[in-house]
């Protein structure tokens, strides 16, 4: 399922890491060290994975066997439009009040976004999983340019 309990899976994670974590396994086997290494950094990767909403979708797009292309989403105009628009009004952007509010709404859009790649995958239409998965890309995108 796309949606978690963020605050239950990181006091999982917590606790299974606790158990696997290769400081705990200094007195044991060469083996059994290289274990605990692998499974700590598995645990380490999924739990990255779970965590961020864009990442989750393409996992579990990848699970059903499909994944996005690189140029995934670009068959859309409306969307790319929006999206150069946004780019424009960053590059615009005079103070700080205006990137705010342009973060401020990138940060709705995501929100919309990740609300609707719940439903679709509740409702397993992972056509629209994957095209909104495609949006919610461009949205992460915008808010990489914004935070950097």
């Amino acid at each position: 399922a796309y949606d978690i309990d963020e605050k239950k899976m990181k006091r999982r994670f917590l606790q299974v890491q606790r158990d696997v974590h290769p400081d705990g396994f200094g007195r044991k086997s060469k083996t059994e060290q290289q274990c605990a290494d692998l499974q700590s950094s598995l645990l380490n990767k999924a739990f990255q994975t779970l965590r961020d909403p864009l990442s989750r979708a393409k996992y579990l797009l990848s699970l059903n066997h499909l994944s996005l292309a690189e140029h995934e989403g670009l068959s859309d105009p409306h969307l790319l439009m929006e999206v150069m628009e946004i780019r424009e009004a960053l590059e615009e952007a005079s103070s700080q009040h205006e990137v705010d509010n342009i973060k401020t709404e990138n940060d709705q859009r995501i929100a919309e976004t990740v609300q609707r790649l719940s439903d679709a995958f509740r409702s397993h239409d992972l056509e629209i999983a994957k095209k909104l998965t495609a949006q919610l890309q461009y949205w992460m995108n915008i808010k990489n340019v914004i935070r950097d």
